[in-house]
């Protein structure tokens, strides 16, 4: 069960001053939307502790994002907004999951290069309980190419992890993370997006301290069935994490991870701002640490509504 990752990765997108993604299709400073639907994971597991059932079960999920927009124009903006993310699962209760998200994100435009500022708070519950507090912090700077047709961004992020667990506590976390990505527009709504994530995963117990590679590669198609444009998005991510010293579980070998994640969705608008989305994420994980030596397959299918 990897959703609370891809809900603060979905929340990070929001939030990073990109001018390539400012187009609004109203004047209103609100934007709001919402999704509904069923999840099937075969292999429930939580990453941030290591934890994987090797066992499967059906949930059904909800999320809605909420944000205004006090000033958004070609030279600044900035925008705050809420996010909440639900799932409770048909066996294990364990597993389910609340987030409270809050984010406030600003920008500052000169000529063609955007320097923006975002920071991100979010409260996570665990099967009932309070689990982990984050704080991030990430500035970004981003350039739009002369021939306007590919789109850089570089960003540095800060975050704070806080386990609210006493036997968690050995995991509280400081992160610090450099990325660049490249959008590349190719025309007709279509893009490629490929970037490069250096980790450095600081934390109060030596076992659980690494540093972490991430390779991300994206592409956006717009498809048009039966008079409607669908949009196809499929991703491929590797990332891996070197350890410094060895486990206290395996007190004789050095840690090493590495894991592939294979995406594809695919999202098809119904009218009034309502849409139904289909996706299915693969993730082959590696490692000489045996709890997260594992695969996992993750379909959801949702309906959502945005203004």
């Amino acid at each position: 069960m990897n959703m609370y990752i891809k809900f603060l990765m979905m929340t990070s997108v929001m939030c990073g001053g990109v001018s390539v993604a400012q187009a609004q299709t109203n004047d209103s400073p609100f934007s709001f939307s919402a999704n509904a639907g069923y999840e099937f994971d075969s292999n429930l597991t939580v990453d941030s502790i290591d934890s994987t059932s090797n066992v499967g079960d059906q949930a059904l999920i909800f999320d809605a994002s909420l944000n205004y927009d006090f000033v958004n124009n070609d030279k600044v903006s900035f925008s705050a907004g809420y996010d909440y993310y639900q799932s409770i699962h048909n066996d294990l209760d364990e597993f389910d999951m609340i987030i409270h998200g809050f984010n406030a994100d600003s920008r500052y435009s000169i000529d063609r290069i955007d320097l923006g500022l975002a920071y991100l708070f979010n409260t996570i519950g665990l099967g009932g309980d309070s689990f982990l507090d984050m704080h991030t912090v990430r500035p970004s700077v981003g350039y739009l190419t002369g021939a306007n047709n590919v789109y850089l961004l570089g960003a540095y992020e800060y975050q704070k992890q806080t386990f609210k667990l006493a036997s968690l506590m050995s995991r509280n976390a400081s992160r610090n993370s450099g990325s660049i990505k490249a959008i590349i527009l190719l025309g007709e709504g279509r893009t490629f997006t490929a970037g490069y994530t250096y980790s450095l995963h600081d934390t109060a117990d030596d076992a659980y301290r690494y540093n972490g590679h991430t390779v991300d590669f994206s592409v956006k198609l717009p498809l048009d069935i039966i008079d409607r444009e669908t949009i196809v998005r499929m991703g491929y991510r590797l990332q891996s994490r070197g350890y410094d010293v060895a486990s206290l579980t395996i007190d004789t070998v050095i840690r090493s991870d590495k894991r592939h994640t294979l995406s594809v969705s695919w999202e098809v608008p119904f009218g009034n701002g309502f849409n139904g989305k289909l996706s299915n994420e693969y993730i082959a994980s590696n490692s000489t640490f045996e709890p997260v030596d594992y695969n996992e397959n993750i379909t959801t299918i949702n309906v959502g509504w945005e203004f």
